[in-house]
């Protein structure tokens, strides 16, 4: 069994211009884990799923620091405190998505798929066929797949 017999051709998308609270409501209506996020176009841009939100309601992170001689120093990366700001203040799907997320191609296997599930934590495997989304793979339809497969 191949990307190509599990994916969902019929696709839920959202563009980068929604809001977070949009993206959630379409996540839990149409109880999806994650969508594509697509252009004005339909080219293929990334993913937006439940971690992505989850990761934006953490709690904001102050840098560790240090005091020597009246003088503050960061022991994490300057940019690091920028980063986290702009976490928490993010409003639209642009904010938050994942811009490379793992893909696999129609012909995957549902090892590999299971593999990259297991490593990535993925919400969602986009299939791309040169370049262009074909279809989507989400959790459940691989634990379907499985399932069958114990069955048959």
């Amino acid at each position: 069994m191949t990307a190509k017999d599990l994916m969902s051709q019929t696709l839920v998308s959202v563009t980068p211009e929604m809001s977070i609270r949009e993206l959630a409501d379409i996540l839990v209506k149409n109880r999806l884990n994650g969508v594509p996020v697509l252009d004005s176009d339909g080219r293929f841009l990334g993913v937006a799923g439940e971690h992505d939100l989850i990761h934006h309601e953490k709690p904001l992170h102050i840098p560790t620091t240090f005091s020597l001689l009246d003088a503050w120093f960061f022991i994490e990366p300057p940019g690091s405190l920028k980063k986290e700001i702009e976490r928490i203040a993010a409003t639209q799907v642009k904010d938050v998505f994942q811009k490379d997320p793992p893909t696999v191609s129609p012909s995957a296997t549902v090892e590999e798929m299971a593999q990259i599930f297991e490593k990535t934590q993925a919400d969602l495997l986009p299939v791309l066929e040169k370049g262009s989304l074909v279809g989507v793979i989400g959790r459940s339809d691989l634990l379907r797949a499985l399932a069958q497969d114990e069955i048959a």
